[in-house]
């Protein structure tokens, strides 16, 4: 018995580059700082800790800004370092640089809808690497961390297969409890479940996620078809 070909399969298959469209597209794109033409968000984020100043795990939260609102284009979420950062202390008498070296692993990342020229879709984090390097200088007799700037990378896998790099420059942290607290307008503070941290422990870092460099492979070994192919299917 042959299987009928009817008008609403004919018409599912005339819709279906309608619906890919959406899906991620193979490029590189860079954010908005580095010049007209590119439309990638910056972002800010936040790194959550158990302790007021210490303690593991470690866990990222990173939004786009679009200067006044949050994760309206692009989200990371809980990416977690379970083992402590590498630490290189370059200071001499108390001024100079100390440098370190944080490993992230798992996490998830979302691009949402938007007509944007990469598409948009969702996917798995492998591992997310954060050198932070913070400059100190002596205060009143005591060396004061007085300015930081991270560099990073991280990569995934999107839902469906299509690879993801992701990288910053010149990211800027901003803050650090318990120096300060949070300000609102930064990712909440996501805790080791990936769970909104409680009001008694909103503890971490935060700061500026910017000079992005993203770049989407979607390359499959090509498949040829024809239509006798595809009409194969439902004889």
């Amino acid at each position: 018995m042959k299987r009928v070909m009817t008008p609403f399969c004919c018409l599912c298959l005339v819709l279906l580059p309608l619906v890919a469209a959406a899906v991620p597209v193979t490029g590189t794109y860079q954010s908005t700082d580095y010049g007209p033409g590119n439309l990638l968000l910056t972002g800010r984020a936040s790194t959550w800790r158990p302790g007021v100043n210490s303690g593991l795990p470690h866990v990222l939260h990173c939004q786009s800004w679009d200067g006044s609102a949050l994760g309206t284009q692009w989200t990371v979420d809980c990416p977690t370092e379970n083992s402590d950062f590498l630490v290189q202390d370059n200071r001499v008498n108390g001024n100079g640089t100390i440098v370190y070296t944080s490993t992230f692993l798992g996490g998830t990342f979302t691009f949402f809808p938007g007509g944007w020229p990469w598409g948009d879709g969702t996917g798995t984090l492998l591992t997310t690497t954060l050198i932070t390097t913070v400059q100190y200088m002596m205060i009143g007799g005591v060396s004061t961390p007085v300015a930081s700037v991270v560099n990073g990378n991280s990569s995934g896998v999107f839902v469906g297969g299509c690879h993801l790099t992701f990288v910053i420059a010149n990211g800027a942290g901003m803050g650090e409890t318990p120096y300060l607290s949070k300000p609102a307008d930064y990712p909440t503070f996501l805790d080791g479940s990936c769970s909104p941290a409680p009001p008694e422990a909103q503890f971490g870092t935060w700061g500026t996620v910017i000079t992005i460099t993203m770049y989407i492979d979607c390359t499959v070994p090509a498949q040829p078809s024809t239509w006798n192919t595809v009409k194969a299917l439902y004889d």
